[in-house]
């Protein structure tokens, strides 16, 4: 599998995982501790308080009326062996068929056993949310 397929293969179950609200199976595809730089300021994620968090953002994206989310690789780049940048449009799908709200993230990942990620910026999907008035 070329590295282009790999990095194809991943975002199709992170947006699988999401799309079942299976926050067990999206946590497992995050590095032990995740790191999120933040236009409010950085933190660290350990695994299971991820976890914690995907539900949380299941439950606010329900609250926005999403059904489905949608997602699409842009771009990947190994940067160094075992390091990717991937860069996604992701666009939530509202009960209409149409998006609720859309934006790039961009995901540094790390390849151990398997891919997984270790870093996101999220703030693409920080300034969707504050065009519409709603706090993230």
């Amino acid at each position: 599998m070329t590295f282009h397929d790999e990095i194809t293969d991943f975002f199709s179950r992170y947006v699988d995982a999401f799309a079942r609200e299976d926050a067990d199976a999206l946590s497992e595809l995050w590095d032990e501790v995740g790191l999120f730089p933040a236009p409010n300021g950085n933190f660290a994620m350990a695994r299971s308080p991820f976890r914690d968090h995907c539900i949380s953002l299941f439950d606010f994206y329900r609250a926005q009326g999403i059904v489905r989310p949608e997602g699409a690789l842009l771009s990947a780049e190994e940067l160094f062996p075992n390091v990717a940048q991937a860069r996604m449009v992701y666009r939530m799908m509202g009960a209409d068929g149409a998006p609720v709200a859309e934006w790039e993230h961009v995901y540094i990942l790390r390849r151990t056993d398997t891919w997984r990620v270790s870093l996101t910026l999220a703030d693409g999907e920080m300034a969707a949310w504050t065009a519409k008035g709603v706090q993230l």
